[in-house]
């Protein structure tokens, strides 16, 4: 009798869904699970551990197999350097993006994305309490060009690794546009050459997601063979690590300003990033006074998954645990273009919860691709993690379509180029 029970629940289960309609996404955009969730789940499940096995067995793969389990290179070194921009994706990305906060609330943001036709989108943002915001002139354009081919470009700002996955430098020596506590803005001279170390291990999202909340995401998805051919063309490596910035910042008419935040550092690249595949997103990292870091986000791209949940908590002691879990939902926070200036969320992360709570300090604004496909709300914030004080960087990501850039350039070798001939190979 038992086994006829059990060969009897399949067919019930598949008579069943075959039967139901399916879920439709929250707004046209937000995926739910459907009808066939638990077959997909447990079928990706098996895909993510047999990439896994692969990743063991192999000495090194490459960026195009990168991913769902595969690292994209075989050492640190490797992925801790500037990285080859390949001819044939026009829109190949190599990024790497550094934040930090402090209790006095001080902020700094500091970001290069290298693209091809010597493209550099960049940022920097110092805010310094009682002062005001600085922020790089072309600001909301990130448009800048490069003459090294690194994570440079030609108006002063420079990154450069110096210890792979361990330190690097960040300098900066031109013009800043400073926003008073009044509103009225001027430009200064500034000069700075800062020290940033980590104080947290490697997390590599190719290798050390949560694989409940990466088989989640994949199975809440309608499957087609576009989008697995889309899963695979679109990923990127990226890997994060919290680490200190130290140095001090000299600005003309002002006394030098010592700089100490803590907050995380990333490295993108792949073979695409198109800002218009992109819904949105939210991702906070956050660090505690007693030294715990923590980051935590969710990611819409409707073109692969709608709803990835991302995120980690690193203990003081260096013991990092995954997030597999958040009642934060995109669709019924910020779904207007506006974040809160506060938030309330829980997340779970290595069996334990963690009850987060911020109010936004400052929240410069910037767009990024050559028609501004993107507005980007950098929300500097200070709360609490389950009751300890906590600072950092919330940041916040909008398809946008309302705003094209006015700014015109007349360098051939534009990005706007490498956007019109996207799909054409890169001589």
């Amino acid at each position: 009798m038992l086994m006829y029970i059990l060969l009897a629940l399949p067919i019930i289960y598949i008579i069943k869904n075959a039967l139901s309609s399916d879920v439709e996404p929250i707004f046209g955009v937000h995926a739910q699970p459907g009808k066939w969730f638990g077959i997909k789940y447990c079928v990706f499940w098996l895909i993510f551990q047999l990439r896994k096995y692969q990743n063991k067995k192999a000495a090194a793969s490459s960026v195009q197999g990168a991913g769902y389990g595969r690292r994209s290179r075989a050492t640190p070194q490797e992925m801790d350097k500037v990285q080859e921009l390949p001819k044939e994706h026009p829109m190949a990305v190599d990024a790497v993006y550094f934040n930090g906060g402090s209790r006095e609330g001080q902020y700094l943001v500091m970001a290069t994305a290298r693209r091809h036709h010597n493209l550099v989108q960049t940022l920097l943002f110092f805010r310094v309490p009682g002062v005001g915001l600085f922020e790089l002139p072309s600001k909301p354009d990130t448009s800048h060009y490069t003459e090294d081919g690194g994570y440079s470009i030609k108006d002063g700002l420079k990154i450069e690794p110096t210890e792979a996955m361990k330190r690097w430098k960040l300098s900066y020596d031109g013009k800043l546009r400073l926003t008073k506590l009044d509103k009225t803005t001027s430009e200064h001279e500034v000069k700075f050459c800062l020290d940033w170390s980590a104080y947290t291990p490697l997390f590599d999202f190719d290798v050390d997601m949560s694989v409940p909340a990466m088989c989640t995401s994949i199975a809440r998805e309608k499957w087609t063979r576009q989008f697995f051919t889309k899963l695979k063309t679109a990923h990127q490596t990226h890997y994060e690590q919290f680490g200190e910035i130290t140095g001090s910042v000299c600005v003309s008419g002002m006394d030098d300003i010592p700089v100490k935040v803590q907050g995380v550092r990333d490295h993108s690249y792949g073979n695409i990033r198109d800002w218009r595949d992109l819904h949105r997103y939210s991702i906070s990292y956050l660090h505690c006074e007693d030294g715990m870091a923590a980051a935590i986000g969710v990611i819409c791209m409707p073109l692969t998954m709608s709803r990835i949940v991302m995120g980690y908590v690193v203990q003081p002691g260096g013991i990092c645990e995954v997030a597999s879990w958040t009642d934060f939902e995109l669709y019924k926070i910020g779904e207007d273009g506006t974040p809160p200036k506060s938030l309330t969320f829980s997340f779970i992360a290595g069996g334990k919860k963690y009850d987060v709570k911020y109010e936004v300090v400052e929240a410069p604004t910037f767009y990024m691709g050559y028609e501004w496909e993107a507005r980007i709300i950098e929300n500097f914030v200070k709360g609490t993690i389950n009751g300890k004080a906590c600072w950092g960087i919330s940041e916040w990501d909008y398809r946008n379509k309302t705003h094209p850039r006015e700014k015109e350039y007349k360098d051939a070798d534009s990005y706007g180029e490498s956007i019109k001939d996207k799909f054409l190979p890169v001589h």
